[in-house]
């Protein structure tokens, strides 16, 4: 009876030990396995990014007008991170979004003006650059 308490108790870590080390490898990574995993990761909080559009790099993968966008995203410190998602149609080149994200996971996005964006990181978001370029 104990050496199956032993093997269960085991297991049970060995999951939790998977799971901690999962959510530390898809927290910033934009794989489609990984997003998913971000939505019930602890270890990635839920926050709001910003990013700027850029067509040069959008690409519909499924031919019905659905672009998948990856760019760079900017929390309100200012902090890049590697953003994937898909816009319903082409969204509005130059233009900018602010994006609910958990992770690298998207819940919504939606597009704000120049003034909605926290004015220590427009700098960032408007050129792409990371906080230690400037």
């Amino acid at each position: 009876m104990r050496s199956y308490l032993r093997v269960f108790l085991l297991g049970i870590f060995l999951l939790g030990l998977g799971y901690l080390g999962g959510c530390l490898y898809a927290k910033n990574n934009t794989s489609e396995v990984a997003q998913i995993f971000n939505k019930f990761n602890i270890l990635a909080k839920r926050e709001s990014r910003y990013v700027r559009i850029d067509n040069k790099n959008a690409k519909d993968k499924d031919g019905y007008g659905n672009y998948t966008y990856n760019l760079k995203s900017y929390d309100k410190k200012g902090k890049e991170a590697p953003i994937s998602f898909t816009g319903m149609g082409k969204l509005k080149s130059g233009h900018y979004l602010k994006i609910d994200t958990k992770g690298s996971y998207v819940y919504t996005y939606k597009e704000v003006f120049k003034k909605d964006i926290p004015s220590n990181i427009f700098k960032r978001v408007q050129m792409g650059r990371s906080a230690h370029e400037d």
